[in-house]
This record gives structure tokens, sequence and C-alpha cells, in this order.
């Protein structure tokens, strides 16, 4: 997949759980855990720019979603005590799962071209790839950013609605 693939197949996985965690949490993490999804979304793609990486190999491993992970976890902290949020009721737990799951999201958009990933590497060599389409199909991409944009506007939608509805009347 390419930049707009990622991005919106994100945001497709994200919309689903964007209401639950504003309902659950606030609106304010639910935005939080968007901008850190779509953050995750061409991270791993990062290695195009670096000639020593090969593409598709150590940024494409869930040892790298892990330690991305990590990061957003830890980032996830600093955010809470600058205050976002309300009463830093988020912490490093959520921005890990957030962080890891966003790489896995984009692992998961590259196995499906014929490319694929080799998502243990060093570990283990095993190839995965569904051979579905290339990574460079506009429809595709352009299907997946279209379809990730309109379902995680709705889904903001639905939790500012959900949120205003628990709202005193003044």
């Amino acid at each position: 997949m390419y930049r707009d693939g990622h991005a919106g197949f994100n945001a497709l996985l994200y919309a689903p759980v964007l209401p639950v965690i504003s309902a659950g949490y606030s609106l304010e993490v639910a935005l939080w855990g968007a901008v850190l999804i779509l953050a995750a979304a061409t991270l791993p793609d990062f290695d195009q720019g670096l000639p020593w990486i090969d593409h598709r190999g150590p940024t494409h491993t869930v040892w790298f979603a892990l330690l991305v992970g990590l990061g957003a976890g830890a980032g996830t902290i600093l955010v809470a005590r600058w205050g976002f949020g309300s009463g830093g009721e988020f912490g490093f737990g959520f921005g890990f799962v957030v962080g890891t799951c966003g790489i896995l999201a984009h692992l998961a958009g590259d196995v499906v071209t014929p490319m694929g990933i080799s998502p243990f590497a060093p570990v283990s060599r095993v190839h995965v790839t569904l051979d579905w389409f290339k990574s460079k199909n506009a429809r595709v991409n352009r299907a997946f950013l279209l379809a990730g944009t309109i379902a995680l506007f709705a889904a903001l939608l639905l939790a500012i609605g959900h949120s205003t509805a628990g709202a005193p009347a003044g």
C-alpha cells in the first residue's frame, strides 16, 4: 500500500474504537488515539529514504511495532502530564496499545501485496504475502483513504454527539 492507503486503512480500523474510547474515557483521549494511529500509519515506510535499510525490512516487523508502542506510550505520558484530556485518565498503556496497533495495521496493509513482509525477522525468516493487489494500485489506495476518512469522520460525529448528549443544558 502507499501512504494514502495506509492512512485510510488505519483510520478505518480505528473508527469503531473512537466512540468506545470517547464514551469510556473522554473525547480528548479518543482524539489522541486518532493522532497516534494516523501518525503510525506510514511510519514504517521511512526506511525508503535510508539506503542502508532494506524496504520492508526491520521497520516492517513486530519488533518495530513494539518499539513504536513504547515510544507512543512514553509520549502519551508526556501529553497527559501537559493536561491533555480530563484528569490524565490515560497513560502509557493506552499509548503503547494504540502505537503498536498502528504499526501492526501498517504491516497488515503490506501483507496483502505481492512483496509481503517478514514480520518476525530476524528471529524467523517466514515471509507472509496474500498477494491480493499491488502496492501501487491507485484504486485500492484511494478506496481505503475514502472509506477510512468517512468512517473516522462518522465515528467522530458519533462521539461528539454522545458527549454533548450527556452535557448539562446551559
